[in-house]
């Protein structure tokens, strides 16, 4: 999954970081038809993962984002329906 952005990051006192970002080609925007396939589109996701005691993240968001994309992560859509 490619990122777009990372709205928020953070480390809980248990070393799993949780993870918002914008995430490409998560969310349907136009349904599949007869004569094309549907389109997808980028959405606000959430992740989380383990971070090892002597590992740290990147303070760069352009190197953090490519640390991620490594994870291959379960990204999770946030619905957004409330705001």
């Amino acid at each position: 999954m490619t990122i777009h952005h990372i709205e928020s990051i953070f480390q809980d006192e248990f070393g799993i970081v949780n993870v918002n970002a914008i995430v490409e080609d998560m969310v349907v925007v136009i349904p599949q038809s007869y004569n094309y396939p549907a389109e997808y589109g980028s959405a606000l996701c959430e992740a989380s993962f383990e971070l090892d005691e002597d590992e740290t993240l990147p303070d760069n968001e352009d190197d953090l984002i490519q640390y991620l994309e490594t994870l291959n992560l379960d990204w999770t859509v946030i619905d957004t329906n409330d705001y």
